[in-house]
């Protein structure tokens, strides 16, 4: 299940408002595709898991998440088929030797606790407990070879592109964190919202709201822009931030349904959260 909490303030990506200036990809090294409503972008660029999460947030999205088989084909069917990948560019030496593009999981809080935390924010699901004789955590799905093993301390989630010497091509493998390698980031359309706080201690409530909502602001950032949109991307208002924490913003006018609140301060995005109009 894509990290989320029912009712709780939410991320949301659509693709005409994904942070298009984020610097830290070159727009001609991504391969951009649509699978069940979400998008994804491989990213043809190396970097370490945590460097590549942290790529993932500001691009507004996290490392991807893969819930079952047919996401799983999916994403191996773009990344071997259409993504135009030169299989040696992205190599990791401790795994086998073979090549493999980051995903959202690891293990770094806790050896053996497999979380998927994609942006990196210790606020995680755990979806496998162990090495490769564990188990499945609830019954979510995994994907591994004759892995995880922790060889040398490896504490971060690879998929295979090609294959090593205890699996095969599209399953996953464990390997160092500080490896170089290409990158899956995934965004919502309209399930599996993903939270974005980048300045952190921006609590949002009430939230399911009927009439007027709160924003309660203990970050050491201002808030100098508020915009809320449809989840069709459409800009459905803009309101002026004051000095009040917190700040009660009204949301009476609008009809019932779900929206996304994005918060800004002079230099970029601070959060970006699901709000219910009930």
């Amino acid at each position: 299940m894509k990290k989320a909490l029912l009712f709780i303030v939410s991320f949301i990506f659509v693709a005409n408002y994904s942070n298009v200036n984020a610097q830290c990809a070159n727009a001609s090294n991504i391969y951009s595709f649509i699978y069940n409503g979400n998008s994804y972008e491989i990213i043809k660029e190396n970097r370490s898991w945590v460097d590549a999460a942290a790529c993932a947030v500001e691009r507004g999205g996290w490392l991807a998440e893969i819930n079952d088989v047919a996401e799983q084909d999916a994403i191996y069917n773009e990344l071997s088929t259409n993504a135009g990948i030169n299989l040696n560019s992205t190599v990791a030496p401790d795994g086998g030797g073979g090549s493999y593009v980051w995903i959202g999981g690891n293990d770094m809080l806790t050896e053996g606790a497999w979380v998927w935390d994609g942006n990196n924010d210790n606020t995680s699901t755990q979806f496998w407990q162990g090495t490769s004789s564990g188990s499945s955590v609830g019954g979510l799905y995994n994907n591994w070879g004759n892995e995880p093993d922790d060889y040398s301390g490896q504490d971060a989630l690879g998929l295979s592109l090609n294959g090593w010497p205890l699996g095969v091509a599209g399953q996953w493998n464990d390997v160092k964190h500080t490896n170089t390698l290409y990158y899956v980031v995934e965004y919502s359309g309209n399930v599996g919202f993903k939270d974005i706080d980048n300045k952190a201690n921006i609590n949002i409530y009430p939230n399911p709201s009927q009439k007027s909502i709160s924003i309660d602001n203990d970050s050491k950032v201002s808030i100098t822009e508020i915009v809320i949109f449809d989840l069709m991307g459409r800009k459905i208002k803009d309101i002026s931030p004051s000095n009040t924490n917190p700040q009660l913003v009204d949301i009476s006018d609008l009809n019932k349904g779900v929206y996304v609140l994005r918060l800004f301060d002079n230099e970029k995005q601070l959060a970006t959260k699901k709000i219910i109009l009930e």
